[in-house]
């Protein structure tokens, strides 16, 4: 993920010569399609004694307990009979409770019913309501209900009554054929995990709403959402409790307050719908509304908010309570990734845009926000309890609203795959009703279920019983017949996959944790089997990310580091070595360092290889300034002058010598939504786009769009000015060093955007929205220029440009959509190395992907692998596309880990880097 820095007030000077940095267990898949053997059933000897005795409330013999329970016996009472029917309640020896009902002619199966959150108490149901638990029991079934001694989150306690009940069952009907467990919400998430725990007990499961993936991806889904919400809304209301809950009623009060404020602004609305589409909430949530148009933003996004507090600010004390310990966390979670996954990128991207905001700009809040770490035993409770691992040895028949929120209906997508990778696919269907509402379904449509689940226990097919036309006609066949509720129609649906599918958090253990210079926090970690190579990480300071799990999987040392505020560029390359220092203080010498660094940390990098430290023998920067601070922010210059003289020249935006960050981010992003209000502002953004080069990618496959298709590439420019303009930045970086270190006094406008390459593209925008390209050139070339400080630009030379001498292997990593800093920057940066003559450690490397560092772990193992190849045996392999795919392919295939899909390409971008300035440039600039 991408670092965007806060600002921070330092002057640092610096040496004119090149610089130097000082130290400071799977079931096998089942193939059979028989039907399971059948439990023998009778009702004889003592237990029809006992049936008889209870329905004449004549005191029941003691039942035998559960073994382990010494003394321990269920015990029960007859509420009363209907016809051949009765219904029997009962103590279990573990302080639950349990219900049965039992048919007038058994058909040899019986229903244990889980209830959902807080149901159940003394006085558990059988079902989800009376008519279909009538309908069942006049159809034969036995209906068994149980709820734990405790309310609230009571899945272990459900868990431990399923044989319990099923003794009491038993003595009262004998040995049943078929044992399904079912219920809803919690209650179906007991069930799919009694099947799980209980085969010897439970044959099939039939989960109703059910949080199927478990309550580990529920809850770390409701994290992302209101850490997103509060980091963003709130930051400093300490209220808004995320994890370690001790006030549940206090929590909600007050996100309520947040999101009720939030929701009456753009700008809180449009970070409303950011939260909840982290947390998958979808758009269709209210059972009382029609469903919002695809393009209709505002009720989707209303939508939204509405479901926010049921669906993300769930309960989460009483879990926390039972599980001993928080057991989510949200560390190494990359919110950008997250939410390029997500259906709803567009609903967001548009809310973003009518508020004024940037979202990338969020993003980067989020990236750069502490995170949450999960209590390891709390995890492990979770996991034994409520989080089931898809081992199933009897059929699952789920059903699912689409507009559930509590859970998502990705949860179905999750246990889906989980089944899978145990092989068991052929036990596993899920059917969906196309509706929001949480467990809000009719008679029929559940009573033809449990009749397709009966008929799979009976002839071990499934058939096509489980189709939607299929249950759709039986549903009818149901409510026609019997006048059970009908409800709505069962549909095809394939769910998202989940954003946080994890049943476990990744070891990511961490030897030592402290500060460097300027009390930067750093981890250490140094795994038992360490194969002597160390990689520092700038801006990694956690070590919890997949790619440093990876490093320790693969033996290696790292240690992450946190970056400066306000670009302190100095105080990041000094900890660099710093960090070296300390790691052989705590753990031991390296034989090799490599530093890889992201963004802010990738400039970091290439200006630790530029000063070349005796203890480095390798880099990979990643997304991070390839062509130099003082080039960089003169072509962000550029682009926010063309904008703002063309659009708006009465624009509040300063462009340097920012004095209120907040003021020039709000002028920003005014000026960027008035150019999108217009044909003309659109054509005259794609020029200001043309003078920084940013990219126009195709947000789904990362490829170029086509030069025909002009207005999509305007939406990815327009989406990108902001971040490319950067003022978020430059504030800090401007305080930092002390003064203005940009120009454009001097600069040809047309012959730069001659250069870039886009003069065609930029033409043909003008000439659709009925604009004179030469004229717009004039006026750019009559306004006023803007200037620099000759002292700033001489400190900025020296500190974050580059001489291009590289005494070590510098392989880069850069995605082809970056809007903050172009691939034109790579081509920038291979001319400073091929000049001082180091073009054979250089190789450059590309992701097709769009946005600011968004690579995939595969990616990046892939490119330390070839750079720790190449300082192994003094020579490049090939790093051409094809061949690092396979390289990432490989490495995925040999890790434990979900390493993601390669995406390697080639990086050319037309025209000529713009703004150049390196080495031979230093000293050039008067002022």
């Amino acid at each position: 993920m991408s670092t965007i820095p806060p600002e921070n007030s330092s002057d640092r000077s610096h040496d004119h010569h090149r610089r130097r940095s000082h130290a400071g267990v799977s079931l096998p898949p089942r193939t059979d399609h028989a039907p399971r053997r059948r439990r023998g059933r009778v009702l004889a000897g003592a237990t029809l004694a006992a049936a008889l005795a209870a329905a004449l409330l004549v005191p029941v013999p003691a039942l035998a307990g559960p073994a382990g329970a010494v003394g321990a016996t269920p015990t029960s009472s007859t509420d009363g009979t209907t016809g051949g029917s009765e219904t029997i309640r009962g103590d279990l020896p573990n302080g639950g409770h349990y219900v049965l009902m039992t048919p007038e002619r058994w058909n040899g199966t019986v229903l244990v019913w889980n209830p959902g959150y807080g149901g159940g108490g003394s006085n558990p149901s059988a079902g989800p309501s009376e008519g279909l638990t009538d309908w069942l029991v006049e159809r034969g079934y036995a209906l068994a209900g149980t709820s734990a001694a405790e309310g609230g989150w009571a899945v272990e306690g459900l868990l431990e009554n399923q044989p319990l009940v099923m003794d009491a069952v038993r003595d009262r009907l004998g040995e049943p054929e078929d044992v399904i467990a079912w219920g809803s919400s919690m209650g179906g998430l007991t069930s799919v995990a009694a099947l799980e725990q209980h085969a010897d007990v439970i044959d099939a499961a039939l989960p109703l709403c059910g949080s199927v993936a478990g309550a580990i991806p529920m809850l770390n889904g409701s994290l992302d959402g209101t850490f997103a919400l509060r980091t963003l809304l709130a930051p400093g209301d300490e209220r808004l409790q995320l994890v370690n809950v001790s006030d549940e009623a206090e929590r909600q009060a007050a996100f309520r307050e947040v999101l009720d404020e939030a929701q009456a602004t753009p700008e809180g609305r449009a970070r409303i719908a950011l939260a909840a589409s982290l947390a998958q909430i979808p758009t269709w949530t209210q059972a009382d509304d029609e469903k919002p148009s695809a393009r209709d933003w505002a009720a989707q996004q209303d939508q939204l908010y509405r479901a926010f507090m049921f669906g993300v600010v769930s309960p989460r004390q009483p879990l926390e309570d039972q599980a001993g310990g928080n057991f989510s966390w949200n560390a190494g979670v990359d919110y950008t990734k997250a939410l390029h996954g997500s259906d709803q990128q567009q609903l967001v991207r548009n809310l973003y845009r009518q508020a004024g905001l940037s979202l990338d700009q969020d993003l980067e809040t989020l990236a750069g926000a502490e995170r949450v770490s999960a209590d390891p035993e709390a995890v492990a409770y979770m996991q034994r309890n409520a989080t089931p691992a898809g081992e199933i040895d009897g059929p699952v028949l789920s059903l699912h609203e689409t507009g559930d929120t509590a859970p998502t209906v990705t949860q179905a997508r999750t246990y889906a795959d989980r089944v899978r990778e145990n092989g068991n696919e052929s036990l596993l269907r899920q059917a969906f009703v196309d509706r929001p509402g949480h467990c809000d379904y009719a008679d029929a449509e559940i009573a033809a279920l449990v009749e397709a689940l009966q008929q799979r226990l009976d002839t071990g097919r499934w058939g096509s019983t489980t189709k939607p036309s299929h249950l759709n006609r039986a549903a009818d066949q149901i409510a026609r017949q019997d006048g059970l509720d009908r409800g709505g129609s069962y549909a095809a649906v394939r769910p998202d996959p989940q954003n946080r599918p994890e049943r476990g958090p990744a070891p990511a253990a961490v030897s030592h944790q402290g500060t460097l210079d300027g009390e930067r926090a750093f981890s250490l970690h140094k795994p038992a089997d360490w194969n002597g190579d160390l990689v520092v990480m700038p801006g990694r300071d956690d070590l919890t990310g997949t790619t440093a799990q990876w490093l320790a999987e693969q033996g290696y040392g790292t240690i992450g580091y946190e970056l400066s505020d306000g670009w302190d560029l100095e105080l990041d390359e000094a900890n660099a070595g710093a960090a070296v220092d300390t790691f052989e203080q705590l753990a031991g010498a390296a034989d090799d360092v490599v530093v890889a660094g992201r963004s802010q940390g990738g400039l970091t990098t290439r200006i630790v290889a530029d000063t070349a430290p005796e203890w480095l023998d390798g880099s990979l920067p990643m997304c991070g300034g390839g062509a130099g601070a003082v080039s960089t922010w003169n072509y962000k210059l550029d682009t926010a002058f063309a904008l703002r003289e063309l659009v708006d020249p009465d624009s509040a935006m300063r462009i340097q010598g920012i004095e209120d960050r907040a003021t020039e981010l709000e002028a920003m992003n005014e000026l960027v939504a008035l150019a999108d209000s217009t044909d003309e502002g659109r054509a005259r953004a794609v020029l200001a786009a043309a003078l920084s080069k940013i990219p126009a990618v195709d947000p789904e496959t990362g490829q170029e769009l086509r030069r025909g298709q002009l207005e999509k590439r305007i939406d990815r420019y327009i989406e990108h000015l902001p971040f490319a303009m950067g003022s978020h930045v430059r504030a800090g970086y401007e305080q930092t060093v002390g003064g203005t270190f940009s120009w454009n006094t001097g600069v040809d406008y047309q012959r730069e955007l001659q250069r870039s390459g886009r003069w065609a593209e930029v033409q043909q925008a003008y000439r659709e929205a009925g604009l004179s390209l030469t004229e717009d050139l004039s006026t750019l070339d009559r306004a006023e220029r803007l200037s620099a400080d000759p002292e700033t630009v001489q400190l900025v030379e020296q500190t974050a440009t580059f001489t291009g001498e590289l005494d070590s292997p510098l392989l880069s990593l850069h995605t082809t959509g970056d809007g903050a800093g172009t691939v034109a920057d790579d081509a920038a940066y291979r001319s400073t190395v091929n000049a001082a003559g180091s073009a054979r450690q250089l190789r450059q490397t590309f992701v097709a992907s769009e946005g600011h560092c968004t690579f995939t772990p595969a990616e990046e193992a892939a490119a330390l692998t070839a750079l720790f190849d190449r300082i192994e045996t003094g020579r490049w392999q090939s790093t051409a596309p094809r061949q690092l795919d396979r390289l990432a392919a490989r490495l995925d295939a040999g890790s434990d880990l979900d390493l993601g899909a390669p995406r390697f390409t080639s990086g050319e971008a037309p025209g000529q880097p713009a703004r150049m300035w390196d080495v031979r440039n230093w000293g050039d600039y008067q002022g």
